[in-house]
């Protein structure tokens, strides 16, 4: 994919708490299979919620419950295996952080 076209496809703002971060569709991806592999109930519900709101549009409030953070926090560093500070999936990781 060049920049060209990874800049033209859609993000999906992702809002926890106060914070928001933009994530890119294969990020999303990334991100719903790293929460299937999980396969704990919290892992199977916030990824329901995610895939449920992805449908729906651009933006996504979540307000995860402890289980769901821990699996959202889990997923996140299994999705992200070389962190970058400019990822999307690195910063969804840090806003959950401070979230819990």
């Amino acid at each position: 994919m060049t920049s060209a076209s990874a800049s033209a496809a859609p993000r999906v703002e992702v809002t926890i708490a106060r914070g928001t971060v933009p994530l890119m569709q294969d990020e999303i991806s990334r991100l719903l299979q790293a929460l299937a592999a999980l396969g704990s109930p919290g892992a199977d519900s916030i990824a329901e919620e995610i895939s449920a709101l992805r449908l729906a549009g651009i933006r996504m409030q979540l307000l995860p419950s402890e289980s769901e953070l821990a699996a959202l926090r889990a997923a996140l560093l299994a999705a992200d295996h070389r962190p970058r500070p400019a990822s999307g999936l690195t910063r969804l990781r840090l806003l959950c952080d401070a979230s819990a």
